[in-house]
């Protein structure tokens, strides 16, 4: 009697370590909510990136020195350009769509030092009104020229927001500060971007967050102009709610697809 009971004993020890095993050894799904309120900022930001340094060239403000392609932003867009006050206000209205399908409404408004050719020059970025594919965007983005190299044509910047807020159509928001360094790459063929940098902020769900880069993000412009406003290659680190999350951009393809990968397991998520 006596063996069979350590034996039962020996058996439920057993099944109870088999037991907290398995549980360790499963993880459920993070809550990925503000993973996508992160890039969903980010793409808001990458388009706007793109149409002010088409303002600042087309104003004689930028690296080059350009006709001007209003058009290119969207039809009826009005930009005024005050070399009094150094202001740029781009201007909206009650809306227009670019001919990549991104609808814009509102102002713009930027104030700028002086030529962004020149280091120490920088443009900062307030909004009136302005939404972008009705997401509202509103807060302080500063960006500041902090080298330039004529030879490789390339402009190296910093980039500051501070109180930032994105408000999407049902009054959700999510509310951020972030500090990055791009290179800007000047070509024929457009412009490409390296980012590095961190952020921290609330998502919708009223998740805390903050992100850091793993491996430079790089936007191009091509892309962007097809209305892709999310980075072609590289991977940014993410953590909300004690939660990890890798957000891997690819290697270079023109697409609005990321892979998530989280402990336990990993998905694809393609932004429409």
């Amino acid at each position: 009697m006596k063996k069979l009971l350590n034996m039962a004993l020996v058996g439920l020890l057993y099944l109870g370590l088999q037991s907290c095993s398995d549980s360790n050894s499963v993880f459920p799904e993070p809550d990925l909510s503000a993973v996508n309120d992160e890039i969903a900022v980010n793409r808001v930001y990458e388009d706007m990136d793109n149409y002010t340094l088409t303002v600042l060239e087309s104003s004689g403000l930028g690296a080059r020195i350009m006709a001007s392609q209003n058009e290119s932003i969207c039809a009826g867009v009005d930009i005024n350009v005050n070399r009094d006050t150094k202001k740029i206000i781009v201007d909206f209205g009650q809306g227009c769509t670019s001919s990549s399908g991104i609808t814009r409404k509102g102002k713009v408004i930027l104030d700028y030092t002086g030529n962004f050719l020149f280091p120490g020059a920088s443009v900062t970025t307030t909004f009136d009104g302005y939404e972008v594919e009705g997401l509202k965007v509103e807060g302080r983005r500063k960006i500041t020229n902090t080298g330039i190299e004529l030879i490789n044509s390339k402009v190296n910047l910093t980039v500051e927001v501070n109180n930032g807020k994105v408000t999407l159509p049902d009054n959700t928001f999510v509310s951020f500060n972030s500090e990055q360094v791009r290179q800007v790459s000047l070509g024929s063929q457009g412009y490409q971007i390296e980012i590095t940098g961190t952020a921290n902020g609330k998502g919708r769900a009223g998740a805390n967050f903050n992100s850091s880069t793993i491996s430079p993000l790089t936007v191009t412009q091509d892309c962007v102009d097809s209305g892709v406003l999310i980075p072609s290659s590289g991977v940014l680190g993410f953590v909300s709610g004690g939660a990890e999350v890798r957000i891997d951009y690819g290697t270079g393809a023109c697409d609005k697809t990321v892979i998530l990968t989280y402990p336990g397991g990993s998905k694809e998520i393609t932004f429409d």
